[in-house]
């Protein structure tokens, strides 16, 4: 009996024994950490070149980036790629943003971003396109009028008769005067003309906004000159050109003068909205 209970004790031991070394085992297999081994990090490059001169809106971007699984290029024009040499072709000149980011399996990333400018090379600024209110045609108003009226010597319509030699002068000047040409059919304008007056250097205007409205309603402002073109003696019946960027189509056009150089009168000799090259 003692034998058995011996030989009962010893295979029960030796199962214990079995069991808890299966278990040890399993804990520490369950216990090994597989190491992670990191990606090279992700780097974005690139090089772009212009088409040509005739060309300028269309640039050819080369990638030089590394370690990255996937790409997102961003133009500044609202236009991506995921292309790793993309050619992209702007619809204006203007400045624009661009960006490439990369990314790696791991979630790193890596960006470059430059400033491009793009400029017409052939825009030529001693010449003006045609004046639409002599060429198109429409209604002329202002909101602050000479005291005789507008067909007088010194009324609005002076301001727009296509000669220098006469003027537009208002009384009372406020910084409120507002000149509207509504044009027949809309036009992109993209330059304007000033000519100052024979005399009262005090009465030219020095800070203005020109603006564009498809309704007449609301205006977009397109242009803004905060110092005066003209010097301070001398520089009578001179016209000035302006240029700016603008790509739409507006009905009506209005300069909104906010300050002249100090005096209580306004005058100005022209004004004209042109195209921005012949």
């Amino acid at each position: 009996m003692k034998n058995n209970v011996k030989r009962w004790f010893g295979i029960l031991s030796l199962l214990i024994l079995i069991v808890i070394t299966t278990v040890k085992c399993k804990k520490d297999t369950a216990e090994e950490v597989v190491p992670v081994v990191d990606e090279p990090k992700p780097t974005a490059g690139f090089d772009y070149t212009v088409a040509s001169p005739t060309k300028f809106l269309e640039y050819q971007f080369t990638g030089t980036s590394t370690n990255y699984k996937t790409l997102l290029w961003q133009f500044g024009d609202d236009s991506t790629s995921v292309l790793v040499s993309p050619k992209h072709v702007y619809r204006f000149p203007g400045k624009y943003k661009v960006t490439l980011t990369t990314r790696n399996g791991q979630g790193y990333s890596a960006s470059k971003e430059i400033l491009l400018n793009i400029v017409d090379p052939n825009f030529d600024p001693t010449k003006i396109g045609e004046n639409y209110i002599r060429t198109i045609g429409g209604k002329y108003s202002v909101n602050l009028e000479a005291g005789a009226g507008p067909d007088s010597n010194e009324g609005s319509k002076k301001m727009v008769d296509g000669d220098i030699t006469t003027k537009f002068l208002q009384a009372g000047f406020d910084g409120t005067q507002k000149c509207t040409f509504e044009l027949t059919t809309p036009q992109v304008v993209g330059a304007y003309t000033l000519t100052s007056g024979n005399d009262g250097e005090d009465r030219d205007p020095r800070f203005w906004i020109l603006q564009g409205s498809l309704d007449g309603i609301q205006y977009v402002d397109l242009h803004t000159v905060t110092t005066c073109p003209w010097a301070s003696q001398g520089d009578r019946r001179v016209t000035k050109r302006f240029y700016f960027d603008n790509f739409v189509a507006y009905k009506f056009y209005r300069i909104y003068f906010k300050a002249n150089r100090g005096s209580r009168l306004f005058q100005l000799s022209e004004w004209t909205i042109n195209k921005k090259q012949p």
